[in-house]
């Protein structure tokens, strides 16, 4: 899906709270939690394996599944990647699907799935959660991304084409995110609306600087490391890179797609787990 760091003082609200495992193991790769909730570990919102200190007599890992008394809205969920084929969720209508490639510039590049992306399962599991997306690669100069769609169809009697989805009663969007030992963790979180898709008509595919497409409202994820966290990006924390078609504001009510980009040139292993929008 072809395609200056905002703060993060955005607030990427990492949730509290912590479960120790019934039920739950964990390992070095992908540690994964109990269900319910507990006592909490601190900012991160982070699930991961570990020793427990002096308080923990037993060693069990420490791990967050996230609020169990968050309301619960299906129209909400993007995907929860359990199906695991690379459609996803068909809920507040959307049809989207699940895609990661690079671009054609860079030889030696690759990446892992390249095209239609099926989710993974996550060795060990992830509290409740056992497939997320997991796409690896190394060597893009330009671009990769692994990116979800909101929808897929004709408009107008024409060919198929991506489809936007309108999101302007929500607030942001919500996720868990890990990486693997050899990683980047530089990792953009973008999300593309009517004016920054070719789809949309406002901007123009490979034009100047003040009407090019592609330049996505997004911002760079900040402690991602090897243990799952938990995301919570507002709509209104997001800011574009200043290389096309200017705006003000994400339009929240025509989107295209969410994004995660590695940083041109890294080598990157990157899981993404329940997404949705709050």
């Amino acid at each position: 899906m072809r395609r200056a760091p905002a703060l993060i003082s955005i607030s990427l609200l990492l949730l509290f709270g912590a479960a120790a495992g019934a039920g739950c193991g964990s390992d070095s790769q992908a540690p994964d939690g109990g269900t319910g909730g507990g006592a909490g570990i601190g900012l991160g919102g982070s699930s991961g394996g570990g020793s427990g200190g002096s308080g923990n007599a037993a060693g069990a890992a420490v791990v967050n599944c996230g609020d169990p008394y968050q309301p619960i809205d299906p129209t909400a969920l993007i995907d929860d990647m359990e199906s695991p084929a690379y459609a996803a969720v068909m809920e507040g209508g959307r049809n989207g699907s699940w895609w990661a490639g690079g671009d054609m510039m860079s030889p030696g590049a690759a990446i892992q799935p390249d095209g239609n992306a099926d989710a993974e399962l996550i060795p060990g599991g992830r509290c409740g959660s056992k497939y997320a997306e997991h796409v690896t690669g190394h060597g893009y100069s330009m671009w990769s991304v692994l990116s979800v769609s909101m929808g897929w169809g004709s408009v107008d009697g024409g060919a198929d084409q991506i489809l936007p989805n309108d999101n302007s009663f929500r607030t942001g969007v919500t996720f868990w995110a890990r990486i693997g030992d050899t990683s980047t963790n530089q990792i953009r979180f973008a999300i593309s609306d009517k004016y920054s898709r070719p789809e949309g008509g406002y901007c123009v595919e490979g034009g100047s600087m003040d009407v090019a497409c592609y330049d996505l409202f997004g911002v760079d994820l900040t402690e991602l490391g090897t243990d799952w966290k938990q995301y919570r990006i507002p709509f209104g924390g997001l800011t574009q890179r200043h290389f096309g078609l200017p705006r003000p504001r994400l339009d929240s009510s025509s989107i295209y797609t969410i994004e995660f980009s590695p940083s041109p040139g890294a080598t990157f292993d990157l899981w993404i787990d329940d997404i949705e929008f709050y």
